[in-house]
């Protein structure tokens, strides 16, 4: 009774979920918004789509941020509301949860308040209290971190901590992660945090490396939280070179849910675009590599998946937006925007 009453609940979400899909935006749109010759043909462009509810004036274009803000949390709140449980959202707003712990640990050191909240699944009032008392409704992963931390302080200099705080919370979100992944029942969604956790896990290596930040930190409060296999640590010790078979070895490590073939293929984009030093196009192909992972869940006709394609999609539409728009208002070169662009879910 219980499971049929779950699927009925899929399909209800679903349903509302293939409305929304046809609202997304595609990469024809961006192309338009592109070509806008001024601020007017801007607004018209967007005048045509779903954003004309948020942008009701040409002056509001110049509030982008803040109206786009809105269009993503309400779609993402919505849904959250009327899924049957909450964890493929929870996955887009636990990162801000994250961001806001760590920028108010920082002010905490620093006696200062904390930068602009982001809206998670915790809010402002809790976040908070963080410092003083914990927030028993987190994820017991970033709960761990909060303890963790604290009990760390003492043995840190103070220039020190905000290193450590990123370290320690993004190991936490990617653990959180894992963890989601390995609780995961369908497959497109298993394959797709997983490759997800690898590639940010590299890009943050990778980063380290460049700047030649302190290993010894890197490797007790960043690689210890993931329990990082040999590979990784051979990497960060630089006992050996960034290769192919490094990079397969680290993906078969991890449990990527894939094929043998598939390896290899992750391997040799990631390899190219790690060749010389870690870019903005390491970002734009990882999010490329993921969004066609993706891509099929539109075919499905209800489930976590439906779901979770189509946040995707509005997660990269948001980003998207804010890129154009942005880069058209303060006078980018177009060229430059284009590349930056994601691709699009439909």
């Amino acid at each position: 009774m219980e499971h049929d009453k779950l699927n009925y609940e899929w399909c209800y979400i679903s349903g509302r979920v293939n409305v929304l899909e046809c609202q997304l935006l595609s990469m024809n749109f961006y192309e338009r918004l592109l070509s806008s010759q001024n601020i007017g043909n801007l607004f018209a462009n967007l005048n045509n789509t779903q954003l004309k509810k948020y942008f009701t004036h040409v002056k509001h274009l110049y509030e982008f941020e803040t109206l786009l803000d809105d269009y993503y949390y309400e779609r993402l709140y919505e849904i959250r509301t009327l899924a049957p449980d909450t964890v493929s959202c929870d996955l887009f707003l636990i990162k801000n949860d994250v961001i806001n712990l760590k920028n108010i640990f920082k002010a905490s050191i620093f006696d200062r308040e904390p930068d602009r909240y982001l809206r998670g699944t915790i809010d402002k009032d809790k976040l908070n209290a963080v410092w003083q008392v914990g927030v028993k409704s987190f994820p017991e992963v970033l709960n761990d971190a909060v303890l963790y931390f604290k009990s760390e302080m003492k043995y840190l200099k103070k220039a020190l901590m905000p290193f450590v705080i990123d370290l320690i919370f993004d190991s936490a979100y990617l653990k959180y992660i894992e963890f989601v992944c390995r609780d995961n029942s369908a497959d497109i969604i298993r394959r797709y945090l997983a490759i997800y956790q690898i590639t940010r896990v590299i890009e943050i290596i990778m980063r380290v490396l460049t700047l030649k930040l302190d290993k010894g930190l890197f490797e007790k409060y960043f690689l210890a939280g993931l329990n990082a296999n040999n590979a990784f640590r051979e990497l960060v010790s630089g006992s050996t070179q960034l290769s192919e078979k490094m990079l397969c070895e680290m993906l078969v490590e991890t449990h990527c849910y894939t094929s043998p073939a598939e390896y290899e293929n992750i391997a040799k984009i990631l390899a190219a675009e790690l060749s010389k030093k870690i870019s903005y196009r390491y970002d734009i192909m990882t999010d490329n590599y993921l969004m066609d992972i993706i891509s099929p869940a539109k075919y499905t006709p209800f489930g976590a998946e439906k779901v979770f394609g189509y946040l995707c999609g509005l997660t990269t539409e948001f980003f998207n937006l804010k890129l154009v728009i942005g880069g058209l208002i303060r006078g980018i070169e177009n060229n430059l925007l284009r590349e930056r662009l994601r691709k699009t879910y439909v």
